[in-house]
């Protein structure tokens, strides 16, 4: 009698030869881990928002995304370029975007409306102010962004309110007013977990405008 053939089958897959992991036809990364640049940014602003700069690494937000740390290493050289995403991130949807939504405002006090409203009425863009900022105490490059962003801020407040009327020096002058008063309530936010109610920007906008 010949000996038994030995055969390898679906069901006894221990016998069946090893296979390479599937990777992503259009990057080579794993195919479970195919997070987006995006998503590393999104989950790196939450770190932040939590626990500081400090805690903004590859290992913990790699297990908040549920993924190994070379999965990180497809989107970003290092830790630092993540840092300078994120920045990029902040930069952009704080202030770019945001202006660019308000343009569609028919006019200038109505965009300027539109704008405090915008900026005042979500929790969350006041827990990011604070943690960009204080990122900014230990860092330059976050210093430096925090920096171009006031100035842009600053300026196109500043435009709004010449449009009302107001002249040039003193809308520059309540710019800064409102400005401080925004920075300032985000702050108060961080610890009382409150933003000012509606009524008080109210009031702002009427002292801004007013000849």
């Amino acid at each position: 009698m010949p000996p038994l053939a030995f055969v390898n089958t679906v069901a006894y897959g221990k016998c069946m030869p090893s296979r390479s992991p599937k990777t992503s036809s259009r990057t080579g990364a794993p195919a479970d881990e195919r997070n987006s640049r995006a998503d590393w940014v999104r989950a790196g602003l939450a770190l932040l928002m939590k626990d500081g700069i400090e805690a903004v690494r590859v290992e913990p937000l790699a297990l908040r995304l549920g993924v190994t740390k070379g999965s990180f290493y497809w989107h970003f050289k290092d830790r630092a370029a993540l840092h300078a995403a994120m920045l990029e991130e902040w930069s952009s949807t704080a202030t770019a975007d945001v202006i660019a939504g308000v343009d569609r405002a028919a006019d200038a006090r109505a965009r300027l409306r539109q704008l405090i409203a915008r900026t005042t009425a979500d929790p969350k863009v006041a827990r990011l102010e604070t943690a960009i900022r204080s990122w900014a105490n230990s860092d330059d490059k976050a210093k430096r962004t925090v920096a171009a962003v006031d100035s842009q801020r600053l300026d196109f407040v500043a435009g709004l309110l010449q449009e009302t009327g107001v002249d040039p020096a003193v809308a520059q002058l309540r710019a800064r007013i409102i400005y401080l008063v925004l920075i300032g309530s985000f702050f108060a936010a961080a610890t009382s977990h409150v933003l000012p109610e509606p009524a008080l920007w109210i009031e702002v906008e009427k002292f801004l405008v007013r000849s």
